[in-house]
């Protein structure tokens, strides 16, 4: 088992809330750099924190939204005309990946996308609930209660180095969670909302609280904080990730 680093580039909401980028996890582990995520501020946010985007071999996505996907253009654009990055890329998500990459792309910047890029590009798009091996890493997906067009929106499992991340992506509550949480070192989970709201498509505190006693995670920590999880002198009794912090997953503790 090697060494695992986790550090949260962005764990906001879409709107920036408290000042907090979109969402985008870096992790270092034997075979490279990968994020899971990478929201329009990523790119921002990296730079901030003195980490060279050209060293990231593959972004793993749960959904494609705007603050979970949106910072892949500006990033395409920086390895193409700012750097000499040789390092393959490899973007995976949902079915329709691909097609929603090019869209994004020339909506932002006609003409940009390019069929022959300086550097190595692969888009891989994962079927949910059927594991897949990408650079040495296994990945699993299932889908999850959250609309963002006709591609799915997926919770997501890496394991690497003997490690287990779970990601909830953006959802309600789903119990497909419990299979994505089981056994992991680390679950981070979306928590939107402090008490239950009728839309479906984010979960709250106090629905998580009701389950929380059964995701069998030696970690879990809330993200995709919003207005009324952040403007609150309220205590939580769930970790709360906040951009910038750091966790070693296989020795030590977080900062």
């Amino acid at each position: 088992m090697g060494d695992v680093t986790l550090t949260v580039i962005g764990c906001g909401d879409a709107m920036g809330t408290g000042g907090r980028n979109n969402t985008c996890y870096l992790i270092d582990d034997d075979f490279g750099r990968f994020t899971i995520d990478f929201g329009a501020s990523s790119l921002v946010a990296l730079n901030a924190l003195s980490i060279v985007p050209d060293t990231i071999d593959a972004i793993y996505l749960t959904h494609l939204h705007g603050d979970h996907f949106g910072g892949l253009p500006s990033l395409l654009m920086m390895r193409e005309y700012q750097s000499d990055a040789v390092l393959k890329l490899t973007i995976a998500g949902p079915p329709g990946l691909e097609k929603r990459i090019i869209g994004l792309c020339e909506a932002m910047f006609p003409g940009m996308w390019k069929q022959d890029w300086t550097f190595p590009l692969d888009i891989v798009e994962i079927l949910p609930g059927a594991p897949v091996e990408l650079l040495d890493r296994l990945v699993l997906t299932h889908p999850v209660t959250h609309y963002a067009g006709p591609e799915p929106s997926t919770a997501l499992r890496i394991e690497t180095n003997g490690t287990i991340i779970g990601y909830s992506g953006d959802t309600g509550w789903n119990d497909v969670l419990f299979d994505i949480a089981k056994g992991t070192d680390i679950f981070l989970c979306d928590c939107f909302d402090r008490h239950d709201k009728p839309f479906e498509g984010h979960l709250s505190y106090d629905a998580l609280l009701r389950h929380a006693h059964l995701l069998e995670t030696d970690r879990l920590v809330i993200t995709h904080l919003g207005p009324e999880m952040c403007n609150t002198s309220e205590e939580f009794e769930i970790e709360q990730a906040h951009d910038g912090l750091v966790i070693q997953l296989t020795s030590g503790e977080g900062d």
